[in-house]
């Protein structure tokens, strides 16, 4: 029997969130974000999330640990904080108590006439909401096969032209489908769903995140320098994802940790470009 929890974790991003790859790619923009490799969707890395967790938890602690915080001086206090926050995260000599996953884009917003929408694909909302009781929220049907179509599951006039960013879509019939629950935070963040292929979800997506350019400022002399200009892509703001983060069931404290940091990830963020307005994210 397994020592490990996994919790199922929701965000809705605040601002755009750009984590960069590190390279650049023929065709793209100058500074591209991480993707999938067998997708090509862009993703957010179990080991960002981590170092930001691990952070925000250690600045928690410095305000709120009895021990961390009633300490005289700022260095004792991060000190003490890091060295509690280790005994979660673990370090280069011991395994951490917390694992974090690679996270995914559930609902990812495109432009259309009938206002914004969220697409997804059947199994994202399998694998992410199959295990939801009703209590929790509104159930909704999803078709058990899907076609190069788009599929109202939610907020949609069946009855109009439906257009996602540049590509025009016939809605679907759901004649044949699966009953799943849709989280009661989640339905609240989402107004108009609709369900696409794989294949099309990885396209339009690809085709609708957004890119910023951005000059290089000379500090000396205050003005931009020559063949400073950039461009770099960004997860839009207003996308769900869906992360799972493994906890030791007999370490004592865990389960509170993200909890705890829950409020950081609202004020601070995740990734690159902070400084720009990027990274915010609400995490429940």
């Amino acid at each position: 029997m397994s020592n490990v929890e996994i919790k199922k974790y929701y965000a809705k991003t605040l601002d755009p969130v750009h984590i960069g790859e590190g390279g650049y790619k023929l065709g793209r923009v100058d500074n591209t974000i991480v993707r999938d490799p067998a997708t090509d969707l862009p993703k957010i890395p179990g080991t960002s999330m981590s170092g930001v967790t691990r952070e925000f938890y250690t600045i928690y602690l410095i305000e709120n640990d009895n021990d961390c915080k009633n300490k005289s001086d700022d260095k004792d206090k991060r000190d003490c904080a890091e060295k509690k926050a280790k005994d979660y995260f673990g370090d280069d000599k011991k395994q951490g108590m917390v694992r974090f996953y690679d996270g995914e884009i559930i609902f990812f917003p495109v432009s259309s006439i009938q206002g914004t929408i969220w697409i997804t694909t059947k199994d994202l909302l399998k694998y992410w909401f199959g295990e939801i009781s009703s209590e929790n929220g509104e159930n909704i049907k999803i078709p058990d096969v899907v076609e190069d179509k788009a599929y109202a599951i939610k907020g949609i006039d069946s009855n109009k032209p439906l257009n996602l960013g540049w590509i025009l879509l016939e809605i679907g019939n759901i004649s044949n489908g699966s009953v799943i629950v849709l989280p009661k935070d989640i339905n609240e963040w989402v107004k108009r769903i609709v369900i696409v292929s794989d294949k099309l979800f990885s396209h339009i997506v690809n085709d609708n995140l957004e890119v910023r350019t951005s000059v290089r400022i000379n500090p000396e002399t205050g003005t931009a320098d020559d063949g400073a200009l950039f461009t770099y892509e960004a997860i839009p703001r207003g996308t769900i994802l869906g992360f799972e983060v493994g906890i030791d069931k007999h370490k004592n404290g865990c389960k509170n940790i993200m909890t705890d940091v829950l409020p950081y990830f609202k004020l601070l963020g995740i990734g690159g470009m902070g400084t720009r307005g990027f990274g915010r994210i609400e995490l429940v």
